[in-house]
């Protein structure tokens, strides 16, 4: 009888946990669309919350933790479990193109589309900023995992690749919210980033072509088909 009411209690706790640390993100997100990444600090999202701050640092080890638990929980970049992975792997050679440029404009539409996801995205180019410096880290840390995750290749630099390309799609996302033109390409309109996104397809079906036909590259595909995953 003691067993069961300890387990009934564990499990209250461990709800009540969940609903706190998700009004402690709300409350960041509001903060961080509010007044940007300069703008976030315990007190702010404590409030902004209604918890106390010392939750905050039980439960995070304080902003920083935070900010890193934000960046890694799976609303900027997707987190793919083994079985998903295995959904996701390309079955035929021309595949693996698409799987690339499909989640390259997938996840930038998204940082483009919400005002809190962006400024987290700016980490990258604050400088002497404690705060900056672990979200930039932490942001760094999850597309290196994307990265690694999806690349099924073997003999090419999928990292470097990457980098260039991740990394120019970044700045153009900082850039039109700066409501900054680019190659005389305006960032503000749709037209302008439908030409970035059909420019992303082609560099990557470039790749993926010269995968093909280069024999120090190897695919990584599916033995057999299955189900086509959501993603």
């Amino acid at each position: 009888m003691l067993n069961m009411i300890d387990m009934e209690t564990d499990e209250k706790i461990r709800r009540n946990r969940a609903k706190t640390t998700q009004r402690i993100v709300e409350a960041l997100e509001e903060v961080i669309s509010e007044r940007g990444l300069e703008g976030v600090g315990v007190n702010r999202i404590a409030e902004k919350a209604n918890v106390s701050k010392v939750l905050i640092y039980r439960y995070f080890g304080g902003m920083e933790g935070l900010l890193e638990y934000y960046v890694k929980m799976g609303k900027l970049f997707p987190v793919f479990t083994p079985a998903t992975l295995d959904q996701i792997r390309p079955l035929h050679d021309s595949d693996v193109a698409r799987i690339w440029y499909r989640q390259v404009i997938q996840t930038y539409r998204y940082f483009r589309t919400f005002k809190a996801a962006r400024e987290v995205l700016k980490a990258s180019v604050i400088e002497n900023d404690s705060i900056a410096e672990t979200t930039a880290r932490a942001q760094d840390e999850e597309m290196t995992r994307l990265v690694s995750q999806l690349s099924f290749v073997k003999g090419a630099d999928t990292q470097a690749i990457s980098a260039v390309i991740l990394g120019a799609m970044t700045y153009l996302t900082i850039m039109a919210q700066n409501d900054r033109t680019m190659i005389n390409i305006d960032l503000r309109s749709e037209e302008g980033w439908q030409r970035i996104e059909n420019a992303i397809k082609t560099i990557y079906i470039s790749l993926n072509k010269m995968a093909v036909s280069s024999k120090d590259v190897q695919l990584e595909l599916q033995s057999t088909r299955l189900p086509v995953a959501q993603w």
